[in-house]
């Protein structure tokens, strides 16, 4: 598949939509720019259609510190297979001077287009640092 540059900058807000909803605690929000049969796994187990979704992304943000914003890095747009995909890193900071980093994942993402748009039909997280070994970003 090959995707216009409108396309393709449609997945990207779609992509940064995804991380304001997250930021923002708004589950219901999320889910819905997933396909209704929309998978999310990795690290924190598996949730598929918008309902397990919704479920998985409370508990998990519920277990977050308070006003942790959420941050795409890197993200590479991916149109050679039948649909695209975008791979980049999601970055969780928490909200303080000294900018420290609480986990950090690799995330690859999947979309349709939808009559609605183009939605994430699948989404893979891989962590890659912890609370455990936090870092401080901006030194």
């Amino acid at each position: 598949m090959s995707l216009t540059a409108a396309e393709s900058l449609e997945i990207m807000q779609l992509v940064t939509r995804a991380d304001n909803c997250a930021t923002a605690r708004d589950a219901n929000g999320y889910v819905e720019l997933f396909t209704e049969d929309g998978v999310m796994e990795g690290d924190m187990g598996r949730a598929s259609g918008r309902e397990a979704l919704a479920a998985a992304v409370a508990r998990v943000w519920g277990n977050e510190p308070p006003g942790t914003l959420h941050l795409t890095c890197n993200a590479v747009v991916d149109d050679s297979a039948s649909t695209p995909a975008v791979a980049s890193v999601l970055v969780m900071l928490m909200p303080q001077p000294s900018g420290v980093a609480i986990q950090a994942a690799d995330v690859v993402q999947h979309f349709l287009l939808t009559p609605a748009g183009w939605r994430i039909s699948s989404r893979q997280i891989t962590k890659t640092l912890t609370r455990g070994s936090e870092a401080s970003i901006g030194r």
